[in-house]
């Protein structure tokens, strides 16, 4: 088993006035790769075009295209790198604000200077990380429910108020009938009086006397005269499938 742990973390800090930007998202990723190549002091990098495109994984156009977005808000600047009178390769020095922070550095290329991520960004707003987060909106603007006190006793002026509203309550009696009630429920409310005052209306219509309504006798209709005179003339020829007992004589 080996003793030591080796790690290589490597790292590029792009400022937020860079990632907000309108720009694509290769730009973005050409301006992180272009900071781990930048010197420290100088913020110059020079690493060929063909490099750029390998680690950013895209074609060489693609790489002139991205270059020339960030040269375009002014992440970059963009001159010719000469050795003597020859051409050697592009120089790109990165815009930032903000001072230097720890490199990292890459070393798997030639002509790298002393990399470094760009530093932290003080122009734009940047996210607090050190102070504690704001009260929740809703759990502070929210009452919280409550159960009932044993104690608990209406205002005066809430009392004198439920006393003239329902005058046939006793509002002594409905207070300590409303916190055993509940207590013995184990129910919470938001608002103890609100509650209360509902339990003031249910007792005082509960209280109300109620009205019976007795369902009239039923009578039979009265008959309408001569409505057997029919009857009576059968009766007298003798016919009787009709007759009542006892009626015209009949047995």
């Amino acid at each position: 088993m080996q003793d030591n742990i080796n790690t290589d973390l490597r790292f590029s800090i792009i400022p937020e006035w860079v990632i907000y930007a309108d720009i694509s998202d290769r730009a973005i990723r050409l301006y992180s790769i272009l900071a781990r190549y930048a010197d420290n002091e100088t913020l110059q990098a020079f690493p060929s075009r063909e490099t750029l495109a390998k680690r950013a994984h895209c074609h060489i156009k693609s790489v002139d295209r991205a270059i020339q977005e960030l040269i375009d808000i002014g992440a970059v600047l963009k001159a010719h790198r000469r050795n003597g009178e020859s051409y050697q390769s592009n120089l790109y020095t990165l815009k930032r604000v903000g001072t230097a922070v720890s490199p990292g550095r890459d070393r798997s290329d030639q002509g790298v200077g002393t990399g470094e991520s760009p530093g932290r960004d003080t122009s734009v707003h940047l996210t607090r990380t050190t102070e504690l987060e704001p009260e929740n909106d809703i759990e502070t603007k929210t009452k919280r429910a409550q159960a009932v006190p044993a104690d608990w006793q209406p205002s005066d002026t809430f009392r004198a108020e439920c006393e003239q509203k329902w005058p046939t309550l006793i509002i002594a009696n409905e207070v300590e009938a409303f916190i055993d009630f509940h207590i013995a429920k184990g129910s919470v409310f938001k608002d103890l009086q609100r509650a209360f005052r509902t339990w003031c209306r249910n007792a005082a219509r509960f209280s109300e006397p109620k009205t019976v309504i007795h369902k009239q006798e039923l009578k039979p209709p009265a008959e309408i005269p001569d409505a057997r005179a029919w009857v009576k003339q059968m009766h007298d020829l003798g016919e009787h499938f009709e007759c009542r007992a006892g009626e015209f004589g009949c047995k």
